[in-house]
C-alpha cells in the first residue's frame, strides 16, 4: 500500500532513497515507465519516490529492487548495501558489441532468456544454489600461448568439482546446478553462429544453436561459452561466437580469447590426467597418422568430444607433435555418433527451478505462473 507524506524526520532518509533508485534505474538504463511496466507500480508513484515526495509500501518497493536485479531490500532503509546495477537486457542488445551476425529474431530471444535468466537466479538464491562462476573474473587473455592460461582455468572448475574427475555427463545441468547459468537453445538465423553468452549482473545466459545435432559438438559448444562466462564477460556483456569448428583457423588462428575458449572447453572435458590414465604417457617420439588416428577415435569416444576437438587436445597436450599430422587427419575425420553423455530433459532450467521452488512452498502458485507463463498443473500435464 502507498504510504503518506514522510515525517521531517524520515525526509531525508526518504529522499535518499529515491535518489538511491533512480540512480539504479538510470545505471540499468531503463525509463522510469519501463521500469513501472516490470515492476507493476504506477510511474506516477516512483517519479514522486525518487523525488522524495512520496513513500512506497513493502511491496511495491520488493517489486522494484526485484525489476533491477537488486536484493529485495535495496530500497527499505540507507543502511542497506548499495548495489551495482547491471545494464537493462534491451539496451545491452542493442549495444555495439553485439555481433551483425544476430537478427531482430535473435536478438528478442536473448531478450527474453536474459529476463528468465534473472529469475532462475533469483530462484537459485531461494534454494541456495552454488554460484560458482562468481569465484571467476574477467581478464585479458596472454597474447602468446593463450591455451596455457584456458587450461589452467579449466584445472581450477575440475578443483571445485571434485567428484567429476572422468567423462563430464549432462554438462548443461551441472552448468546451471553449479554455476547458475541457465542453457537454452534456439535456431540462430545465421547457421555459422553456434553459440552466444550473455551476462547482466547476476543473470548469465548460455544459448547454443539448436542445429547443433552432434551430441560431442554441442557438449563442445557449451564449455566454450562457459570460459566466455568465467573469463570474458564483465558485469553487461554479449560474445558471439561463430565459425567452422573442425577447421584449423577456429583452432589456431582466432584471437587469443578464442583460444583460451577452446582450450578451457577441452581440458574440462578432458581433463589431461584423465587423458594420460586413459591412454597412457605420450611418446616422446609422437605417433605417426594410422596411430594418431586411432588414438583420437579411442579418446574422443572415452570423453565424448568431437573427432576435431580431441585432435587439436591431443596436439596441444604433445600425444601429436606435427600441426600437418592434424590437419591430415581432419581431411578423413571419424563422425561415428557419440551418444550418452548428455541425457534430454523434460523441463527448460527455468521450470525446473521454478517448479523446485514451487513444490518447497518458496513461492505461490501466482509467482509460478508469472515465471512460467502458464500454470503450474498444465506444464506438469504435457
Amino acid at each position: 500500500m502507498t504510504q503518506g507524506p514522510p515525517t521531517d524526520d524520515a525526509s531525508d532518509a526518504l529522499r535518499e532513497l529515491g535518489r538511491r533508485l533512480s540512480r539504479r534505474r538510470k545505471e540499468a538504463g531503463l525509463e522510469v515507465e519501463a521500469l513501472a511496466s516490470r515492476a507493476r507500480v504506477s510511474a506516477h508513484l516512483i517519479r514522486t519516490f525518487e523525488q522524495g515526495e512520496q513513500a512506497l509500501g513493502l511491496s511495491a518497493l520488493t517489486r522494484l529492487a526485484s525489476a533491477l536485479g537488486l536484493a529485495p531490500t535495496a530500497f527499505f532503509h540507507t543502511s542497506a548495501p548499495v548495489e551495482q546495477v547491471p545494464l537493462e537486457p534491451a539496451a545491452l542488445l542493442k549495444g555495439s558489441a553485439v555481433s551483425a551476425s544476430l537478427s531482430d529474431t535473435d536478438r528478442t530471444f536473448l531478450l527474453e532468456g536474459l529476463r528468465q535468466a534473472r529469475a532462475f537466479s533469483l530462484l537459485g538464491a531461494l534454494r541456495q544454489v552454488p554460484r560458482l562462476a562468481d569465484q571467476f573474473h574477467p581478464e585479458p587473455p596472454p597474447m602468446r600461448n593463450a591455451h596455457q592460461a584456458g587450461y589452467a582455468c579449466a584445472r581450477r572448475v575440475r578443483a571445485l568439482l571434485p567428484e567429476r574427475q572422468g567423462p563430464l555427463r549432462n554438462l548443461g545441468r551441472l552448468m546451471e546446478s553449479h554455476f547458475d547459468v541457465l542453457v537454452l537453445r534456439h535456431a540462430f538465423t545465421n547457421p555459422a553462429v553456434h553459440g552466444v553468452s550473455c551476462r547482466s549482473g547476476n543473470a548469465r545466459l548460455i544459448v547454443i544453436h539448436s542445429e547443433l545435432t552432434r551430441e560431442p559438438v554441442r557438449r563442445f559448444v557449451l564449455a566454450h561459452e562457459l570460459a566466455h562466462q568465467l573469463l570474458d564477460l564483465s558485469e553487461s556483456d554479449v560474445q558471439t561466437d561463430e565459425g567452422r569448428l573442425d577447421s584449423s583457423r577456429f583452432w589456431m588462428e582466432n584471437p587469443p580469447a578464442e583460444k583460451r575458449a577452446n582450450a578451457f572447453a577441452a581440458m574440462l572435458l578432458a581433463p589431461e590426467e584423465a587423458v594420460t590414465q586413459s591412454l597412457g604417457a605420450a611418446k616422446p617420439e609422437g605417433y605417426g597418422l594410422k596411430e594418431a588416428r586411432e588414438l583420437v577415435i579411442r579418446a574422443r569416444t572415452h570423453f565424448g568430444l568431437s573427432f576435431s576437438a580431441m585432435a587439436w587436445h591431443l596436439y596441444n597436450l604433445r600425444y601429436i607433435r606435427e600441426r600437418e599430422t592434424v590437419e591430415a587427419l581432419l581431411m578423413a575425420s571419424d563422425e561415428t555418433v557419440l551418444e550418452g553423455f548428455e541425457d534430454d530433459t523434460r523441463f527448460t532450467g527455468i521450470e525446473r527451478r521454478a517448479l523446485d521452488a514451487h513444490a518447497h512452498e518458496l513461492i505461490s502458485s501466482s509467482r509460478a505462473r508469472e515465471l512460467l507463463g502458464r500454470p503450474v498443473e498444465d506444464l506438469l500435464a504435457t
